[in-house]
């Protein structure tokens, strides 16, 4: 499997939390595509036995809704792709974001049908989805770590065309 980009983005808000311990930020749907991108990959990280290719999800941030349209081609132990469309909005805790709906599908032959119900993905992503502010946080904060930062807190919300971040972090202790 690729592995996950290092984006410029990530350099910039362990600089911030590093420094002022917090990163507030709006971003476009593209640097949004390529958290998500970060996400979906920093998922399949832990899954050492599969290879996947991930393209670059595509993000539409419109009237404080964003959807995000992405699938992931497994190439190993099997063949098969996940197509992933979910929709997101503001939830009414200030700065959390909830999914209002998602549609998971697998495409493969039966054999590797078989093999991706044993592997239960569907389940594992539909999990993931249902808190979408853990899992971004969970995606940056396996990017700053290796950046000698701790994320703290992670508040997301949509205002028009735009994603707000609202980032708030320390340096990870060197004493360890």
């Amino acid at each position: 499997m690729a592995d996950i980009p290092n984006l410029p983005l990530f350099d910039e808000v362990a600089a911030s939390l590093r420094e002022k311990r917090r990163y507030q930020k709006e971003l476009s749907e593209q640097e949004v595509a390529q958290i998500m991108e970060s996400v979906v990959r920093s998922l399949l990280a832990g899954q050492a036995k599969i290879k996947a290719v991930v393209p670059k999800p595509t993000v539409h941030i419109e009237h404080e809704v964003g959807t995000v349209s992405g699938n992931v081609r497994v190439e190993a132990p099997i063949k098969a792709t996940i197509t992933v469309d979910c929709a997101l909005e503001n939830d009414v805790v200030p700065q959390h974001l909830k999914l209002i709906g998602s549609t998971i599908k697998e495409d493969a032959p039966l054999p590797a049908k078989l093999a991706l119900k044993a592997l239960n993905l569907k389940q594992r992503v539909s999990e993931k989805l249902a808190d979408p502010n853990q899992a971004l946080g969970a995606a940056l904060a396996r990017q700053l770590q290796s950046r000698g930062v701790r994320l703290t807190d992670t508040g997301l919300h949509f205002h028009e065309r735009m994603l707000i971040i609202d980032l708030k972090g320390e340096p990870m202790s060197t004493s360890r």
